[in-house]
């Protein structure tokens, strides 16, 4: 793969994942818990596609939208606060795919996935996640209930999850379908 489609491809995941920032205010605003916090979050469930389809690509490209969100939706001033929360954005569905990989015993390539590795897969992502963003939102005083915080994060990560693999599963069967 040369060092051009890769860019292309961080740079893809970088504006897909901002644009689904867009579209879950849209369609969810009225479910937000808090500010940063979702009943339903689609761009997580993007974050896991991304990463379990185009590992580090997907990662740094998320990073990348998420930095850009921050900066655009946020404050321009908090550089440390927005670089920071695209890392954790980044990592998180990194660390979940490294997580079901190694201590579940899925294959690399992603081949043979059930339903229930992808249940678990997105559990794990919303844990880790939700945790790992809320960590940093506590510690710098943008969020003052750290348990209740992390535990609304972690079911709307987990929704926007479960609503972008289903949706990317039934894409991808009506396109074998297609194709044969």
């Amino acid at each position: 793969m040369s060092h051009a489609f890769r860019a292309l491809l961080v740079l893809s995941c970088a504006v897909v994942y901002f644009y689904a920032f867009e579209l879950n205010a849209y369609l969810f605003d009225a479910f937000e818990y808090s500010q940063g916090v979702n009943w339903v979050f689609i761009p997580s469930g993007l974050r896991l596609l991304l990463v379990l389809v185009l590992f580090h690509l997907g990662a740094v490209g998320i990073v990348l939208g998420s930095c850009l969100v921050n900066y655009l939706l946020g404050s321009t001033d908090a550089h440390v606060f927005n670089i920071v929360t695209g890392f954790i954005s980044g990592f998180s569905p990194w660390l979940a795919r490294y997580w079901v990989i190694d201590r579940l015993k899925l294959r690399a390539d992603l081949g043979g996935l059930t339903v229930q590795d992808l249940f678990k897969a997105s559990v794990i992502f919303a844990i880790i996640n939700a945790t790992l963003h809320q960590l940093w939102f506590f510690w710098e005083g943008t969020t003052t209930h750290f348990m209740a915080s992390t535990f609304a994060m972690a079911i709307g990560d987990w929704f926007g999850s479960v609503l972008v693999l289903a949706t990317a599963s039934v894409l991808f069967k009506l396109y074998r379908q297609l194709i044969n």
